[in-house]
């Protein structure tokens, strides 16, 4: 039996067998079908092509990496530079987008309140994470003729005033801090008061509006605008909404919840008032 797998004629058959299976998958590749030993033959020697295959397409990606590697860096390279370009004229875009709609909130306060002399528009470039109040620093200083004492607002309402100050920048103290106390009215009745803080509405980012009289006429959803009345704040700068009402334990006045137009927390841009109509004028009661 050992001698007829080395004889001649047992090669000849091996010949013969592969010159048939050649056929056979000719022609089913031909024709688009497979017989049984076919799809036997295919799926045993399929992972070896698929080897082969992935071995040839690793060689070539190497070659072709080795051999166009300064093309590749120089179109790495230029793709880059305008990716950067690019982002710069997004950048500039944003910035004279938002310079513009500066310009455009300081002109709307200017034609509400035309005695408001303003600073130009600043940005709020650093913040004290251990101040409970929310005070922060604008890059604007002496230098844009902006002084200690300088009201803080919004184009949507009162922030703060400035506290300290330096060539080109100057810090800001919020409206949240016990140390700005303001003259304030509502709309609606023109009942008076003053705008007061503590550290628990502060955490909330809410105001006390203090020293009204207890049969005074204010409802929560009024409006409140600041009265002018002190020297240090413009009058009708609006600060905020009247969320809660409740009576003060002396019996005789009571509090209210206000609720900030401007939420200081979270303000990124500002204006300055350097000059005002009433600027620096003592307190005078109401006639």
């Amino acid at each position: 039996m050992k001698e007829f797998f080395h004889s001649v004629k047992f090669r000849i058959l091996i010949c013969i067998a592969a010159l048939l299976l050649g056929l056979m998958t000719y022609v089913a590749v031909t024709i688009g079908t497979q017989t049984a030993p076919e799809q036997i033959i295919s799926t045993i020697t399929y992972p070896f092509v698929s080897a082969a295959n992935a071995i040839s397409n690793g060689v070539s990606g190497f070659i072709d990496k080795l051999v166009n590697a300064d093309k590749y860096k120089s179109e790495n390279e230029r793709l880059s530079a305008e990716l950067a370009e690019m982002y710069k004229h997004t950048m500039d875009f944003d910035s004279l987008k938002q310079e513009n709609d500066q310009l455009r909130e300081m002109l709307e306060l200017k034609e509400r309140s035309e005695d408001f002399i303003f600073s130009e528009p600043c940005a709020v470039i650093g913040r004290n994470s251990n101040d409970i109040y929310c005070g922060f620093t604008i890059n604007k200083g002496k230098t844009s003729g902006i002084s200690e004492g300088d009201p803080v607002i919004t184009s949507v309402g009162l922030v703060g005033r400035v506290t300290s100050i330096a060539d080109n920048y100057a810090k800001v103290t919020t409206v949240l801090s016990p140390q700005v106390n303001v003259g304030v009215y509502t709309m609606r009745s023109k009942t008076t008061g003053v705008l007061e803080n503590d550290i628990n509405s502060a955490q909330q980012g809410l105001c006390l509006m203090s020293n009204i009289l207890k049969d005074a006429d204010i409802r929560e959803g009024d409006i409140i605008f600041t009265s002018g009345k002190s020297g240090l704040f413009p009058d009708d700068v609006q600060v905020g909404i009247v969320k809660e009402i409740y009576d003060d334990p002396n019996g005789f006045s009571k509090h209210a919840v206000i609720e900030l137009t401007q939420d200081v927390r979270t303000v990124t841009s500002v204006f300055v008032i350097t000059d005002f109509s009433g600027k620096g004028i003592p307190f005078e009661l109401d006639e």
